[in-house]
């Protein structure tokens, strides 16, 4: 039979028997216990009627239910479909409905916003967490109780699907990542060696589930190496230590927000050091003066990256030689590391034509764990996959040495907290708030976030404030997507093309014009 995801995953896992797998919220189990129970719920499933390469829905919070969900999903043969569990109801209307979606699994937490999810009622399987199912919905605790835990034998080929990961694209439009069966084996059998990985590495994870990438860059890497993932997302720093201490972990994420507060934390405690092995960042851009001090705490055990949910595993990494005072780099405490051995990475011009070392465009890349095109959009999937190589709408330029520096984007993206958020999409949410006329979202530097969503807004009604605004962004989209501060003018700039013109708003911001009271008006 062709190996699978689920085979390579089934086989490891088993092989683990009564380790501690996951930790989360209280809850621990094995991988034996693991095993079992997505065993069970991947039967279930089947038992309503699923057939290996249905599309099942998920939308889950950081939980071990959901670990086994995934799991589950891939021993069933199942495309497994992300739904980020921040996104608002219409949000997710939008994903499930364009995903073909024949089963929908949510966690208790995310109940409220499911009742609001009106495409439901088209999908054929559904499944909550106890006494947060909705009417009609099955319980998910029952399922498990009545399947068997028998592991399933279920034959993939490799182009089939293996699992998709929605991602806003330019237009605020969600655009479906695909991974392949074979692109998934690639990466859980990179990942080990992206993060210099030991056989029972104890993953101590900050990240969350929110994160497409997180399943199959942190969690899954983890279980196949008979290792175990302990979820630590949302503690403040001071528990994160004592967890890395107690449980001894030798793998922690590094979130940009947090660093400053993990560089303290170990400072004043450097025991953590007796067994933390890498402790690794990726995502929103750390400040590179956090990124020297972070060094000089930690030392060669920190490590930086640079890749995206349609590379599948990052494309660049830093070594732990390369923090050496001899390394050659132009600085590489900005830097990003160098292309990985499955990757390579180019800055070209508009035409495609690779650039010299210095001179700055757009990054290019191509991974042998690249996604294979974007759901049911085939334009997209061409404009991005140009050649077999990915576009990333990144601009960069590469030192003399080969290392990697990310400086701006090609596309209106903010990264906030390793979250990306499209202005456009933020501008169409607020579009019909009564007695708003115009606005401009954009971002901003944050030296906490990374970056951070700015509004400029032009109100017919005086009465509409910054707050009206900012509420009504957190009822429309995911949290994360507000603005953090609007500030309001007579008339939004604008181009000869009559576009608004964000550059000059981000230059008039930086030159601090719009640094007085939120409730005066710009003229």
């Amino acid at each position: 039979m062709t190996e699978s995801v689920g085979s390579l995953l089934g086989g490891a896992i088993a092989r683990s028997g009564d380790r501690v797998a996951l930790r989360a919220r209280g809850e621990v189990r094995t991988h034996r216990e693991l095993l079992a129970n997505a065993s069970r719920l991947a039967n279930a499933l089947a038992g309503e009627g699923l057939v290996p390469g249905d599309h099942v829905a998920l939308m889950v919070t950081d939980r071990v239910e959901s670990v086994e969900a995934y799991l589950a999903c891939f021993l069933g043969g199942f495309t497994a479909v992300h739904v980020n569990d921040r996104l608002a109801s219409r949000e997710v209307d939008a994903i499930v409905a364009g995903a073909d979606a024949r089963a929908f699994l949510y966690t208790e937490d995310v109940g409220a916003k499911v009742a609001d999810v009106d495409v439901l009622d088209q999908i054929e399987t559904v499944i909550g967490m106890g006494d947060h199912a909705g009417t009609g919905h099955l319980d998910w605790s029952r399922l498990l109780e009545d399947a068997s835990a028998s592991t399933p034998k279920v034959a993939r080929e490799p182009d089939d699907l293996a699992i998709i990961g929605f991602t806003s694209g330019t237009t605020g439009r969600p655009k479906g990542v695909m991974h392949t069966q074979e692109t998934m084996l690639r990466i859980l059998r990179h990942m080990p060696v992206h993060f210099d990985l030991r056989p029972r590495s104890r993953c101590a994870f900050t990240g969350t589930l929110s994160f497409v990438s997180a399943i199959w860059g942190a969690v899954l890497p983890h279980l196949y190496l008979g290792g175990e993932v302990s979820f630590m997302a949302g503690i403040d720093p001071e528990e994160w230590i004592d967890r890395l201490i107690v449980e001894r972990s030798d793998f922690t994420y590094v979130p940009t927000p947090l660093a400053p507060d993990f560089i303290d934390q170990v400072s004043k405690r450097p025991e953590v050091l007796d067994h933390l092995r890498v402790a690794f960042h990726s995502g929103s851009k750390m400040p590179r003066q956090v990124v020297e001090r972070m060094v000089e705490v930690v030392g060669s055990r920190f490590g930086e990256a640079y890749g995206m949910t349609e590379s599948g595993a990052p494309v660049t990494r830093t070594e732990d030689r390369d923090w050496d005072p001899s390394n050659t780099a132009h600085d590489v405490f900005a830097s990003v590391g160098r292309a990985v051995h499955i990757a390579d990475v180019a800055i070209v011009d508009a035409e495609g034509t690779r650039l010299p070392p210095g001179e700055p465009g757009e990054i290019e890349v191509f991974s042998e764990t690249q996604f294979v095109g974007y759901y049911k959009s085939p334009e997209v999937t061409e404009s991005t996959l140009v050649g077999g190589r990915i576009r990333t709408g990144d601009i960069g330029w590469m030192d003399d040495a080969g290392y990697l520096y990310v400086t701006d984007r090609l596309k209106d993206m903010v990264v906030s907290g390793g979250m990306n958020v499209f202005p456009a999409e933020v501008e169409g949410a607020l579009a019909d708030l009564t007695g708003l006329s115009e606005i401009a979202v954009f971002g901003v530097p944050d030296e906490r976030w990374g970056e951070t969503v700015v509004a400029v807004a032009v109100v017919a009604d005086q009465r509409l404030d910054e707050a009206a605004i900012i509420a009504a962004c957190r009822e429309r989209l995911a949290s994360y997507k507000k603005p953090t501060r609007v500030v309001f003018v007579d008339r939004l700039p604008r181009t000869a093309s009559l576009k608004v013109d964000k550059p000059e708003l981000r230059q008039r911001w930086a030159r601090g014009e719009f640094s007085r009271r939120d409730d005066e008006r710009e003229s």
